[in-house]
């Protein structure tokens, strides 16, 4: 499978300060799918979860948020997060 990453966002999960979360834009090029992949490490577990990028734009956060950003540009991005909102109705 041929995948195509770039991370958007990382930030701290606490309590621990080397627990973390990172998210990432993945395209799999073979299947023509876009997702996103939430990658959590923490002293005691760790995992990873896919979403489909439909999925992840109706999820409000600071990692859509980033992600809007990314793409659109800072400026844009609670415009964005309303059209996203409108397309999912």
């Amino acid at each position: 499978m041929t995948l195509l990453e770039r991370e958007f966002c990382r930030s701290a999960r606490e309590p621990a300060p080397d627990d973390i979360d990172i998210w990432r834009l993945i395209f799999d090029e073979i299947a023509a799918n876009l997702l996103v992949r939430h990658e959590w490490r923490t002293e005691r577990h760790s995992g990873v979860d896919d979403f489909m990028i439909t999925e992840f734009l109706l999820q409000p956060g600071a990692a859509r948020d980033a992600l809007l950003a990314v793409l659109f540009g800072p400026a844009e991005t609670g415009q964005n997060a309303e059209i996203a909102g409108e397309l999912a109705i």
